[in-house]
């Protein structure tokens, strides 16, 4: 089996179980009645751990145990959909934040360094169209994986999502374990250490708060979201995967223009439409018709999706012409280490503080201008002239 392959297969498996379960952790926490210190004890807990998983993740890769990364990755997802489903509140808390960190690390991670392989190994230039294969791939199965969550967990049937989610990673480790080839830079990169320069400050500063962002986006505003949806769950769900699909039209129609756009412009039109859409954020506590409602969250998800994919598109370009292996365990340890301290610095404040989902507002505001920070991110062979992006569906979001 090819690179290709293994990755589509590896991801898509992920995908489907993702959107089972894990998809909806901050609206399990909040309906077994943690709030929002609780659960940005827990985003903290999930980051530690990350970066503990990750010096292990590290040790596996750099002694070739391709197959004990992969076991890995299976079996801490299936364990933390187990807590889920069965945990008390206290292990629900911070076992199922711990498992949350090793199954975000050994999934992430793996899902980056072996699509960062596949790009080493084809032409030059095939980014966009891999990442954009890899988002049809995505979006189809995590939606999918969505809309089953949501019935079975409105109707109870817990059992039978455990099951599934049994079967389902079963068959991922049988497929990825026998059939997945380890990325063929690995042992290169064992060398690469030494090789790599430092990060400037200011790509220090922007994987610092890249975290904080996509973990407010992935737990505060779903619970947004959720309170929107009149806290049905079912209703949520198709509430995500009808976002995505007006999303992905919106893109199909635009997405040759966007291609006949300067990259360095788009990127940085992006990052002021980005601190746009936070703002907006703050102003849903308003009184909106239903209509009026609606549209605002969907431009809310276009300005989102903008600019993931336009800060991706960067990010990997990036990859590609540095030290991969480095960059990305860099990438990580820092953003991870960030989101550690500022959600337990959030959780220290909101236990003092107002609770309730309308209480949010404050946070989206403040965020507004820190998203101005990400115009800083200049790797050094990008210039404002003579590159485009890729395929609109390309490069949207990685942890």
């Amino acid at each position: 089996m090819n690179s290709a392959t293994s990755f589509y297969r590896f991801s898509g498996i992920h995908s489907l179980l993702i959107g089972l379960l894990p998809f909806f952790i901050p609206v399990l926490l909040w309906q077994q009645g943690f709030r929002l210190a609780e659960i940005s004890l827990f985003i903290a807990i999930t980051g530690l751990s990350f970066v503990v998983a990750l010096f292990g993740w590290q040790q596996l890769y750099r002694r070739g145990h391709w197959f004990f990364i992969l076991l890995l990755s299976f079996t801490a997802e299936l364990g933390l959909i187990s807590l889920l489903i069965a945990a008390d509140n206290t292990i629900l808390l911070v076992g199922g934040a711990i498992l949350n960190g090793i199954y975000n690390c050994f999934y992430w991670t793996t899902q980056r360094i072996m699509f960062s392989d596949l790009t080493h190994q084809q032409a030059k230039n095939q980014t966009g169209k891999h990442f954009g294969n890899f988002q049809i791939l995505v979006v189809v199965l995590l939606k999918l994986g969505i809309l089953i969550g949501a019935y079975l967990q409105q109707h109870q049937y817990l059992w039978v999502l455990w099951m599934l989610s049994i079967v389902i990673s079963l068959f991922g480790l049988i497929i990825g374990l026998r059939h997945s080839p380890k990325p063929s830079f690995v042992e290169s990169s064992n060398h690469a250490s030494s090789q790599t320069q430092p990060l400037p400050w200011s790509q220090i500063l922007i994987f610092s708060i890249d975290g904080i962002f996509l973990f407010v986006e992935s737990y505060f505003w779903l619970l947004s979201l959720f309170y929107i949806s009149g806290n049905d769950i079912v209703e949520f769900g198709l509430l995500i995967v009808g976002l995505t699909v007006l999303l992905s039209v919106i893109f199909m129609l635009i997405k040759h223009k966007i291609d006949e756009l300067n990259q360095g412009y788009v990127f940085y039109s992006a990052v002021g439409l980005y601190a746009v859409s936070w703002v907006l954020r703050g102003h849903l506590s308003g009184d909106f018709s239903e209509l009026s409602l609606y549209l605002l969250i969907l431009v809310i998800a276009f300005l989102t999706s903008f600019f993931r994919l336009s800060f991706n598109k960067r990010f990997f370009d990036h990859v590609n012409q540095k030290s991969t292996f480095e960059l990305l365990l860099l990438k990580s340890y820092i953003s991870q280490g960030g989101i550690a301290v500022f959600f337990a610095l959030l959780g220290a404040f909101y236990a003092n503080n107002d609770q309730s989902l309308n209480s949010l507002s404050l946070l989206y505001w403040l965020l507004a201008p820190l998203g101005l920070l990400y115009a800083l991110y200049r790797p050094k062979h990008n210039c404002l002239h003579g590159t485009q992006l890729p395929s609109a569906n390309a490069y949207r979001n990685h942890t």
